[in-house]
C-alpha cells in the first residue's frame, strides 16, 4: 500500500466494500478516487483504481441492459443468498416478512407470490439475502424458479406442519433431485452442494407437535431443522443461526498497527480460507508487500504471527505489517 493515504481514503474503502449493486460500487470508488494523494508513490494505486472503475461502469451498463429485458435474475446481496423453497401456502411469504423488511403478498389462496421477491435478513453484524419464490410444481414457473434455485448459495425449505410436512419434504426433494440439485446437509464439507435449512412453519397451530416429530424421525439426522412461526416469530432466531451455520462462511476484521480493529464491515470469506486469500481480496499488492502478518481471535495468543497459510476462523482480526 502507498504511503500517506489520508484517513478519508479509508472510510471511503469501506464504503466502497459496503456498496452492493455496481452502479453504488462506482459512485463509491469514484469518490475513493478522489480521497488518493496525486504524488509518485500512489501512481500505481491509482491506476488500479480507474482500471476497476472502467470495469464497474461497464458492468453497472450490462446489468442496466439486462434488468429491462430479465424479470427473473435476482441481482446477489449480502454474505450470501438463500432462495425459499415450499408448496402453496407454506407460509414461505409470511416467513420472508418476518426475517427481513420485504413486504410480500400474504394471502391464504394458493400461488399468491408470482414473482421473484427478495429481502436482507440481518444476523449479528452481517446480512443474508431471502428470495421468495413461486411454489415449485407449476409447469408456468418451474423453468425460471429451477435456474434462481441453482444460482442461490443455499436453500431454504419451507414446510407446512398442518398437511404432512414429512411427505412435502420428500416431494421437494424429489423435484430437487431431478433438477439435479446437489445438497449439503448436516453433513457438510463440500462446498459444491448447496446447503440446506428446513423450517418447519406453524408450530403455533394444533397438531403441530406431532407433526414436527415424523419430520424429525425422518430428516433430522440429514438436514439442520427449525421448528418456527412465522406468525408468531416462535424459532426465528434459531432459524438465522442455522441459515449461517449452513452458509459456511466466516467474518474476519482488520485493523491497522497501532489502532483499534474495524469491527464495522467485515470481510465475509468461505470458511477454510487462508490469511493469503484475505490479503488477495484487500489489494493484491498486498500479497507481495506484506512483510508479516498478526492475528487475534483463533490465535494461540493475542497479536500472535501467524503464516500466509495460516486458516482463519470466523471473528478473526487481522492486522497486515507492511
Amino acid at each position: 500500500m502507498p504511503a500517506n493515504l489520508p484517513p478519508e481514503y479509508f472510510e471511503a474503502e469501506r464504503r466502497f466494500r459496503e456498496a452492493g449493486s455496481p452502479a453504488e460500487k462506482v459512485a463509491a470508488l469514484k469518490e475513493l478516487i478522489a480521497t488518493v494523494p496525486k504524488h509518485k508513490g500512489t501512481d500505481k494505486l491509482r491506476a488500479d483504481l480507474r482500471r476497476k472503475l472502467s470495469r464497474l461502469k461497464e458492468e453497472a451498463r450490462k446489468r442496466k441492459k439486462t434488468a429491462r429485458t430479465d424479470l427473473y435474475t435476482v441481482e446477489r446481496e449480502g454474505a450470501a443468498q438463500l432462495a425459499l423453497v415450499g408448496f402453496p401456502n407454506s407460509g414461505k411469504s409470511s416467513l420472508l416478512g418476518s426475517l427481513t423488511k420485504a413486504r410480500p403478498v400474504i394471502a391464504d389462496y394458493p400461488i399468491s407470490t408470482v414473482m421473484p421477491l427478495s429481502g436482507m435478513m440481518p444476523f449479528e453484524d452481517i446480512q443474508f439475502q431471502l428470495v421468495d419464490l413461486p411454489p415449485i410444481g407449476n409447469e408456468s414457473t418451474d423453468g425460471w424458479v429451477s435456474g434462481i434455485l441453482r444460482n442461490a448459495d443455499g436453500l431454504l425449505i419451507v414446510l407446512d406442519l398442518t398437511e404432512d410436512p414429512e411427505v412435502q419434504a420428500e416431494l421437494i426433494l424429489e423435484q430437487l433431485s431431478r433438477w439435479r440439485m446437489p445438497l449439503r446437509g448436516l453433513e457438510g464439507g463440500d462446498r459444491g452442494k448447496k446447503g440446506v435449512v428446513l423450517a418447519a412453519n406453524k408450530i403455533d397451530r394444533p397438531g403441530s407437535e406431532e407433526a414436527l416429530e415424523r419430520l424429525r424421525e425422518g430428516f433430522g439426522d440429514r438436514f439442520p431443522l427449525a421448528a418456527v412461526s412465522a406468525l408468531r416469530g416462535d424459532g426465528l432466531p434459531e432459524l438465522r443461526e442455522m441459515i449461517f451455520r449452513v452458509s459456511e462462511i466466516i467474518r474476519v476484521y482488520t485493523k491497522e498497527p497501532g489502532k483499534e480493529p474495524d469491527l464495522d464491515q467485515p470481510f465475509i470469506l468461505p470458511s477454510g480460507s487462508t490469511v493469503l486469500r484475505l490479503a488477495e481480496m484487500i489489494h493484491k499488492d498486498f500479497t507481495k508487500k506484506m512483510k508479516y502478518t498478526c492475528l487475534w481471535g483463533s490465535s494461540k495468543f493475542p497479536g500472535q504471527r501467524v503464516q500466509k497459510d495460516y486458516i482463519l476462523r470466523d471473528r478473526d482480526i487481522v492486522e497486515f505489517h507492511l
